[in-house]
């Protein structure tokens, strides 16, 4: 898999539970830019051929943060509990106050991904609100280290998990 540009917020995951050790080094956090962002439209009609004015819009997503935080793990590892956060809104051609969207966090090494794993969540927009502030649940990753390799040789990266149209309409909006 080709490493994505990285971009939009890139910070140091740290912290740890016990409050009288140094927490580990900790791996660096991105949101990857070209999956930064979800556009999801409706198909395209008689009325819009190209399936792609903003009245054909369903959901538009922006993953906002990545955060998290390290602690020495078990067997020469360290324990990596990390979250993102998105605003999630409703489009006009949305039917109801349901929608799903998946996101995804991998851990590579360099160039290397050495994981991937995507999440589903199912967002509810309340009556009247358009636009939702969506934490995801904790996802709880252990990386192996030990006295060569530490947390910090790592990168946990966070996106949507796109289509290739709606990766192909990210890249295209951000040229």
């Amino acid at each position: 898999m080709r490493l994505l540009t990285l971009g939009t917020a890139l910070l140091v995951l740290a912290g740890c539970e016990d409050s009288s050790k140094f927490a580990p080094p900790c791996p660096q956090a991105a949101i990857l830019a070209d999956a930064s962002d979800l556009v999801r439209y409706r198909a395209a009609s008689a009325s819009s051929p190209t399936g792609r004015d903003i009245t054909d819009m369903i959901l538009d997503g922006r993953i906002t943060g990545i955060a998290g935080k390290c602690s020495a793990g078990e067997h020469s590892t360290t324990k990596v509990v990390t979250n993102i956060t998105m605003d999630i809104s409703r489009g006009p051609a949305a039917t109801g106050r349901l929608a799903q969207i998946t996101y995804f966090i991998a851990v590579a090494k360099g160039q290397d991904i050495l994981d991937k794993q995507a999440y589903p969540v199912q967002v509810e927009f309340p009556a009247n609100i358009d636009i939702v502030h969506v934490r995801s649940q904790d996802v709880v990753l252990n990386l192996p280290t030990d006295a060569k390799v530490s947390g910090a040789a790592y990168s946990v990266l966070a996106g949507f998990q796109l289509t290739p149209e709606e990766l192909a309409g990210n890249r295209a909006r951000k040229n």
